[in-house]
């Protein structure tokens, strides 16, 4: 419990009108009646003359950008419209039709993008990037001169339809089908060298098969034996940031298809990559960037789109980092599917043992431990999590790319945090910076959700978890910080996490209420036991076995019984059982990760019910 493993990232968006995303500046108000808008947009693309297509497509490429856009989209039948003009006669027409595509794939839900797929995308767009397996160079001028990539069409649609397609295959089975069916990954492999094709096509190949190559077999079957290929792409790569998020990419693909991982000779690579990559701080950088209004800043040495490459490819370098500190766990999952199959519902005790102890060190490769700390990559981690002053984020959002960056930045700040989660549990506390800067970082992360000035879920819930997994590493240290803390700061944790709508903040609040609490408990019971009983009529069953558990564990020392008839402990959690049965009958099919916590919970509870009964009940003779 307490380690999560992330989610790949999603490219970014496109717009290749130019027409800014609040859609104000549209004719024709197609934004405030999209219905209309998308029917103009129809017959503009069925006409015969190219220009109208061409005019319709970029029209369309806009109205995809606005936050319902691509939902509206989709009602209608105009992605499979789009989809056949893939092979139009133009190459112009291609290229916006591939660029509309894309950006109602990047704009939209995971329903959106299926979608997409039911409206048979698929199809069109893997004959296209077939097309790009003969050999082929950049269009020429008149005067047979090369243009440059990123002017030439034939390039830039592949680099669309690139990003298209790994938009779809990372939220739809069937396109990763078609994908492996179609064998498009020799496509992508082709298109990987920089030097032959540029930084921009590059990237965009080894992005898509980053994120094809993830649980992926037979994708991974072709890319095997190009491997040491690979490798060449991060063994000595430039510093410009374009290059750095290339590496970073490469070598999240190689970890997929298990090579370069630990114990291969290859694996120092990886981890120095991801040192190179994190090693700018990029907040420093973009308060630069906000001081120069004039654009002749000479302390500036990025422009704001290497400035995203370096966001963008410490976002992917948290990612891989914190996988690496997160290792898997199928044999467990195997356990509990067992326990569960065969474990009814009035025994007890029976597959306890199976369960992996919350909060419960992680063991890692040596030549992981020994990587991480060589490169510092916990501070460096720990540096991403940091914010721009107040006044730097007031001008970012005044600039053209400030808005973009500052977006880019919060998303790289969340994977700090659940990298943070993975990296407390792994390492030793001298190797975290110590007792008192973990101690100092709990401190400043819990001022942003008990003073309600975050209302990011995914910062929220990172930040939680975060905090979770730091008191965690302090409580197993028998650190001195937390005996300063009070019956009160316990109970203003616990109201933060029942007024928070997100449950895993409720559960992490909730779990290091518990973890306080036993330091405690001998003081005073009765706020913890009634933050715990709110905590465990949650609706999310989930949430209920962390406040479960979380009195089990208050409970559980045998010093503890005059309190806990006091409180009439066993009382309350015999009228909590059945609601939690209840809801384990009607919940246990969508736990994901945490079944072991809740398998425990159920097992547990009721003999601890039995344990404590008698011993509580001898207090009332008294």
């Amino acid at each position: 419990m307490g380690k999560v493993k992330q989610r790949r990232q999603r490219g970014q968006r496109y717009n290749p009108t130019g027409v800014p995303q609040n859609g104000e500046d549209r004719a024709e108000g197609q934004a405030r009646c999209p219905t209309v808008g998308l029917r103009l947009v129809e017959e503009k693309i069925t006409n015969p003359l190219p220009e109208e297509r061409l005019c319709g497509l970029n029209t369309l490429a806009a109205m995809a950008l606005e936050e319902k856009g691509p939902a509206s989209v989709v009602k209608t039948s105009l992605v499979s419209k789009v989809s056949a003009l893939l092979k139009d006669p133009s190459v112009e027409v291609r290229l916006a039709a591939a660029g509309a595509l894309r950006n109602i794939s990047a704009g939209g839900s995971d329903e959106v993008v299926e979608a997409m797929v039911q409206q048979e995308v698929l199809g069109p767009l893997a004959d296209l990037l077939s097309e790009y397996r003969e050999s082929w160079s950049p269009a020429t001028t008149d005067l047979g001169q090369e243009i440059p990539r990123d002017a030439d069409p034939v390039s830039n649609t592949f680099v669309h339809a690139t990003h298209l397609l790994w938009n779809l295959c990372e939220c739809s089975e069937e396109a990763m089908n078609v994908f492996n069916q179609k064998g498009l990954v020799q496509v992508l492999l082709r298109h990987l060298d920089p030097a032959a094709w540029g930084h921009t096509m590059a990237l965009a190949a080894a992005e898509c098969l980053l994120c094809v190559t993830e649980n992926n077999p037979s994708a991974a079957s072709v890319l095997l034996p190009c491997a040491d290929d690979l490798v060449c792409f991060i063994s000595r790569p430039k510093e410009e940031p374009i290059n750095l998020h290339f590496a970073t990419t490469i070598a999240g693909a190689l970890l997929n298809i298990n090579y370069c991982t630990s114990g291969s000779s290859n694996f120092q690579l990886v981890l120095k990559v991801l040192s190179s990559m994190l090693e700018v701080q990029p907040s420093s950088l973009v308060t630069l960037y906000t001081q120069d209004t004039s654009g002749t800043n000479s302390q500036l040495s990025m422009t704001p789109q290497e400035l995203e490459h370096i966001i963008l490819g410490q976002q992917l370098a948290l990612e891989i980092l914190s996988n690496i500190c997160c290792p898997e766990d199928d044999d467990d999952d195997d356990n509990l599917d067992e326990c569960e199959d065969g474990h009814s519902d009035e025994e007890e005790g029976g597959c306890m043992e199976t369960m992996e102890e919350d909060g419960a060190r992680t063991t890692l490769n040596p030549e992981v431990h020994e990587g991480i700390c060589h490169f510092n990559l916990f501070e460096k981690t720990l540096q991403k999590a940091e914010f721009p002053e107040e006044g730097v984020i007031q001008a970012l959002s005044t600039l053209k790319f400030g808005p973009s960056l500052l977006a880019k930045l919060g998303v790289l700040r969340t994977r700090a945090l659940l990298c943070l989660q993975n990296m407390s549990s792994a390492l030793e506390l001298g190797e975290l910076g110590g007792a008192d800067l973990l101690y100092s970082t709990w401190v400043r992360l819990g001022t942003m959700i008990f003073q309600n000035t975050c209302t990011d879920s995914g910062l929220l819930e990172a930040t939680a978890g975060a905090m979770r997994a730091i008191i965690d590493r302090l409580s197993q240290d028998h650190c001195d910080k937390l005996a300063s803390i009070t019956q009160q700061d316990l109970q203003l944790i616990f109201q933060a996490g029942v007024s928070c709508p997100v449950a895993s903040v409720r559960g992490n609040l909730t779990r290091m209420v518990g973890v306080l609490g036993c330091l405690l408990v001998t003081q005073s019971s009765e706020e913890l036991l009634s933050s715990g009983n709110v905590g465990a009529h949650d609706a999310e069953l989930w949430v209920s076995a962390e406040a479960l558990d979380v009195i089990i564990d208050l409970y559980s020392d045998d010093k503890t019984d005059k309190l806990a008839h006091h409180v009439r402990l066993t009382d309350r959690l015999r009228g909590i059982q059945p609601q939690f049965r209840a809801k384990y009958q009607q919940q246990r099919k969508r736990l994901g990760d945490h079944r072991a916590l809740v398998l425990t919970v159920k097992d547990n509870l009721g003999g601890f019910i039995k344990y404590k009964g008698p011993r509580i009940s001898k207090f009332s003779k008294t």
